[in-house]
């Protein structure tokens, strides 16, 4: 266990290794409840994340997500983080542990006063399942049939006698198929114990950050702090595929001056 954030976190279970090898070709379990989440809504909520982060949230369907990047007035990384629309006026934002004031900070200081932002960051619990074995895991806890969840959509789903319903995405930061799932912290233990139950006959593990670093660094997944920070641009991060010069947003025009000056990003995309 180590001090993080505020938090102890588990390195390892196990042992790294095994725990990497588990997610790859069974399923593994993260405890991911230091992550912060905030709860943006009312007129104007879309115009304001539009106006902040670099994707462009046009192109979501309601319970969607994306990947993201907030920057700052000098184009550098603030944080990244992933959005869902969950409503026209609606959307929840998990973003990283070690950033969360410094996030709601400044989108406080930039939202207009018809948008309200909740932080649920003290309130909401999350857990990640893994692997090519995650959908037969979960599937043992709900009715919802979740091969029709699709890649990088959510829906609210009633787990086992848990209640109300909990927010599922297919999503994760493994590069393997998975599910995130946020619940209230009450809640997490008995979905904890009855993932691992449920995923015993495919070889379940928990994991720790330790092999959460070694699954991210072999999916080419950025983290916050390494290949992202307030002296690194989305486009030096190689992030161009998340920045969208087809609507405005705080950094847009030195962004836009890199695109064109970088010959490196060319290597790597092609536009």
């Amino acid at each position: 266990m180590v001090p993080f954030a505020g938090w102890s976190m588990p390195v390892q279970y196990t042992n790294v290794i095994e725990e990497h090898l588990a997610t790859r070709n069974q399923v593994g379990l993260f405890d991911i409840s230091h992550m912060g989440e905030f709860m943006i809504t009312g007129e104007g909520a879309f115009e304001f994340l539009q106006s902040v982060v670099t994707n462009d949230l046009a192109k979501l369907e309601t319970k969607q997500a994306c990947y993201n990047c907030l920057c700052n007035e000098r184009g550098t990384v603030i944080d990244d983080l992933f959005i869902y629309k969950l409503g026209d006026e609606e959307f929840f934002m998990v973003v990283n542990a070690g950033t969360i004031q410094k996030d709601l900070n400044w989108l406080m200081q930039h939202k207009p006063e018809s948008v309200t932002i909740r932080d649920m960051s003290e309130q909401l619990a999350k857990l990640d399942l893994q692997g090519p074995e995650a959908e037969k895991t979960l599937q043992k806890l709900t009715q919802f049939k979740l091969e029709q969840l699709k890649r990088f959509k959510a829906e609210y789903l009633q787990l086992n006698n848990i209640s109300p319903k909990v927010l599922i995405s297919r999503t994760g930061y493994t590069g393997e198929d998975g599910f995130e799932i946020y619940c209230k912290n009450e809640d997490a233990q008995d979905i904890w114990n009855d993932l691992l139950e449920a995923g015993k006959e495919y070889g379940i593990k928990p994991c720790g950050l330790g092999a959460r670093d070694t699954l991210r660094l072999e999916a080419c997944y950025s983290l916050y702090g390494h290949e992202l920070s307030e002296s690194i641009t989305p486009i030096e991060a190689g992030l161009l595929f998340v920045t969208k010069f087809n609507k405005e947003f705080i950094g847009r025009e030195i962004l836009e001056k890199q695109r064109g000056n970088r010959k490196e990003t060319r290597l790597f995309y092609h536009e």
